[in-house]
C-alpha cells in the first residue's frame, strides 16, 4: 500500500462515504481508509448486514439507521478504493510545512504490516466518541456506555437480558433506549442527568428549524411511556454494587431513590474524535457550547494546515445528516484545491448543502442547551471518582498535583501517568481538563496545536498533546517503515509527474 493517490480520506461514516462518493464524481483519484470491516462508521454501523440479512433488528433500529444502508451502496459503487481493516495511526505534515509540494504522509496499518501512503488532500472524517461518565461507581461489572450497548445490537443483534437502567444526557439517550425497548430489552428506567435550565424556553424557535426532527424525539419519549420505561430528572447520580452492579441511587425531586438493576448504560453526550488531528498539529479550539476540543476549520472544512480537511462530527457534532452535507462540501473545497473544478462551480454545487447545514447548526444549538451536561459531568468534585480508567487515577489525585504547582493536563501526565494509557487520553481528557479549568487559570502557557493560544483563548485549561502514533504499533512495525517511506516519495513523484504530463 506504498502509493499515492490525490485524495485520502480516513472514515468511512456517513461523511466519509458522501465526500468520496462527490469526489469521485469529479474524476479524483480517492483512497477511504477504514478502521472498521465494513463502511458505515458509528451510526450506520454494519447497516448492510443488519438491513439485508437481520429485518428484525433493522425494525429495532428504526429508519433512519436502514437509510444509511443507500449511502452504502452509492459508496460501494462510486469507485473509490476502500481499504477496510485499515487504522491509520498518523496523517504527517512536517513534510508539507517544509515542502509545499511535497504529499500529506498517511501512516496506516494493513494486515498487521505499518505501511505509508502519500496524497495531495486529506479529509479525516472520524466521527465522534462518547464523553466520559466520571460517575461513582462507574468501573463496577455491569456499566458501559450506552453507545457501547448500541453498536453490540448493530454488529452482532446481542440485547440485553438483564434489567438495565439508561442514564445521563443527550438526544442518543432516548434514541438508544427506544432501540433496546424496541429488540426486547427489559429496559426499567432512563435517568436524565442534565439539569433543568429555565433557558430552554428562550431557544424553542431554534428548534423549529427542524420541526421533522423535534417530532422524532417527542415520538421517542412517547414510545417509551407506552413501554412503561420511566423517564426522570436525576441528580447525584451513583452507582452501588459488590462485585457487580446492583442498584443506582439519585435524588428525584428533592427525594433520595434508588433503582435495583444489573447493567447500568451511561450516556453523557459525545465530543468530536480529534486525536488524528490533535497529533498532526493543527489548530483546536474548546467549543463552550459542546464542551468539548474541535478543530479549527473554515466553512469548506479546511484546517489550519492547507490541504487537510475535516468533515462530519469530527469537525462539529451535528449528527448523521449534517455529516453528508459536511463530506459533500469538503470533497467539492478538495476538487478545487486539486484543480478539478472552478471556484464558481463549487460554489453553485455546495448551495443546497449550505442551506441544510444552516438549519442543523441552528436546531444543533436547541440541543446544547437542552441536554448540556452537568457540572458534575463536566468538573466532577467527587474525589474517589476514578478520572483515568487506564492508570487508575482520581479527581483527588488531579486535585493534588494541582495544589502542588501543577501547571496543566500535559504536565499532570508526568506526575500521574493520567491519559498515558491505552486509550491515550480519549476517555479523560475532557474531564481533567475540566478540573484544571475549574481550580485554576491556566493562562496562555498550555495552547494546542500550531497557534498555541487557541485553549486559552476560550478560557480552557488546554488539551494532552497528542502524538503519534495515534494507534498501537510494534517497534518492528515502525522500524520496517525507513526504506517504505523512500519508495512512497519516489512513487508520487512519478505519478505526479505523469499525471502533468497527461
Amino acid at each position: 500500500m506504498n502509493e499515492a493517490f490525490e485524495l485520502a480520506i480516513v472514515g468511512a461514516g456517513p461523511a466519509g462515504m458522501s465526500a468520496a462518493i462527490v469526489a469521485r464524481e469529479q474524476g479524483i483519484d480517492v483512497l477511504v481508509l477504514d478502521e472498521q470491516a465494513a463502511p458505515g462508521g458509528q451510526i450506520y454501523r454494519n447497516v448492510e448486514t443488519v438491513t439485508a440479512e437481520r429485518p428484525n433488528a433493522a425494525r429495532a433500529l428504526g429508519e433512519d439507521y436502514v437509510a444509511g444502508a443507500a449511502l452504502a451502496r452509492a459508496f460501494r459503487e462510486c469507485g473509490a478504493r476502500y481499504s477496510p481493516r485499515t487504522p491509520v495511526w498518523e496523517v504527517g505534515t512536517v513534510a508539507r510545512r517544509a515542502d509545499g509540494t511535497a504529499p500529506f504522509e498517511l501512516g496506516v496499518l494493513r494486515d498487521g504490516i505499518a505501511r505509508m501512503v502519500y496524497a495531495r488532500c486529506v479529509i479525516v472524517a472520524t466521527g465522534a466518541r462518547e464523553r466520559a461518565a466520571p460517575v461513582p461507581g462507574a468501573l463496577l461489572p455491569g456499566v458501559m456506555g450506552a453507545g457501547g450497548a448500541q453498536s453490540l445490537l448493530k454488529s452482532s443483534g446481542l440485547v440485553p437480558d438483564v434489567p438495565a437502567v439508561i442514564a445521563g444526557s443527550g438526544p442518543l439517550v432516548y434514541l438508544i433506549a427506544c432501540q433496546l425497548v424496541r429488540a426486547g430489552a427489559p429496559v426499567r428506567a432512563v435517568l436524565l442527568t442534565m439539569p433543568p435550565d429555565r433557558r430552554v424556553a428562550a431557544a424553542l424557535p431554534q428548534a423549529f428549524a427542524m420541526p421533522g426532527e423535534l417530532r422524532k424525539g417527542i415520538a421517542w419519549r412517547c414510545a417509551l411511556a407506552s413501554r412503561g420505561v420511566k423517564v426522570m430528572r436525576a441528580d447525584g447520580l451513583a452507582i452501588e454494587g459488590g462485585e457487580r452492579v446492583e442498584a443506582v441511587r439519585f435524588t428525584h425531586r428533592g427525594r433520595e431513590r434508588s433503582i435495583d438493576t444489573s447493567l447500568v448504560l451511561l450516556h453523557e453526550g459525545v465530543v468530536p474524535n480529534a486525536h488524528l488531528t490533535l497529533a498532526a498539529q493543527l489548530d483546536h479550539v474548546r467549543d463552550d457550547r459542546q464542551h468539548g476540543f474541535r478543530p479549527v476549520a473554515d466553512d469548506w472544512g479546511e484546517t489550519s494546515e492547507r490541504g487537510v480537511l475535516v468533515a462530519g462530527d469530527c469537525a462539529r457534532i451535528l449528527g448523521a445528516r449534517a455529516a453528508v452535507d459536511s463530506g459533500r462540501l469538503a470533497a467539492l473545497e478538495a476538487a478545487y484545491r486539486l484543480g478539478r473544478i472552478e471556484a464558481r462551480r463549487r460554489d453553485a454545487l455546495a448551495i443546497p448543502h449550505r442551506a441544510s447545514l444552516k438549519r442543523r447548526r441552528c436546531f444543533q444549538a436547541f440541543l446544547d442547551r437542552v441536554f448540556e451536561p452537568g457540572p458534575a459531568v463536566l468538573r466532577p468534585s467527587d474525589p474517589t471518582v476514578t478520572v483515568c480508567r487506564c492508570e487508575e487515577v482520581t479527581v483527588a489525585e488531579i486535585e493534588h498535583v494541582i495544589a502542588s504547582g501543577c501547571p496543566g493536563p500535559n504536565q499532570a501526565k508526568a506526575f500521574t501517568r493520567c491519559g498515558m494509557g491505552p486509550c491515550q487520553g480519549r476517555m479523560c481528557a475532557t474531564v481533567v481538563s475540566g478540573i484544571f479549568a475549574e481550580r485554576r487559570d491556566i493562562g496562555a502557557e498550555d495552547g494546542i496545536g500550531a497557534g498555541a493560544t487557541t485553549g486559552a483563548a476560550t478560557g480552557a485549561a488546554g488539551h494532552y498533546r497528542i502524538r503519534p502514533p495515534v494507534k498501537p504499533l510494534t517497534v518492528g512495525e515502525l522500524a520496517a517503515l525507513e526504506d517504505a517511506r523512500a519508495s512512497g516519495r519516489r512513487s508520487h513523484r512519478t505519478t505526479c509527474a505523469k499525471r502533468s504530463s497527461a
